[in-house]
């Protein structure tokens, strides 16, 4: 399983509302994508910061999820929102020897 953290860092309180509202987009249909097994938004408490957490059943079904119509939308509607580019982190969920 992969996991996915997408971290963006909005411009203002104006900009947090309208990419909240972008993603409910975003969330609803990638739920319904094939080896998605979890997809949420959650808001920090003390910034405003956004975080998406994802988890997919590999990396080719990630990929798949990245050249969608509605992930492509999402990223262009969000263009002048946030503070810099989003900070995505990638995780391979299997157990490995630490």
């Amino acid at each position: 399983m992969i996991i996915v953290l997408a971290k963006a860092i909005p411009k203002d309180e104006e900009a947090c509302e309208k990419i909240v509202e972008f993603a409910q987009d975003l969330i609803e249909n990638s739920r319904k994508e094939d080896g998605n097994v979890d997809y949420n938004l959650y808001a920090n408490t003390g910034d405003g910061t956004l975080l998406f957490v994802e988890q997919w059943e590999s990396k080719e079904i990630l990929g798949a999820h990245l050249q969608t119509d509605h992930f492509l939308k999402f990223g262009e509607n969000i263009a002048g929102l946030v503070d810099g580019d989003l900070i995505i982190d990638v995780f391979n969920a299997e157990a490995t020897d630490l």
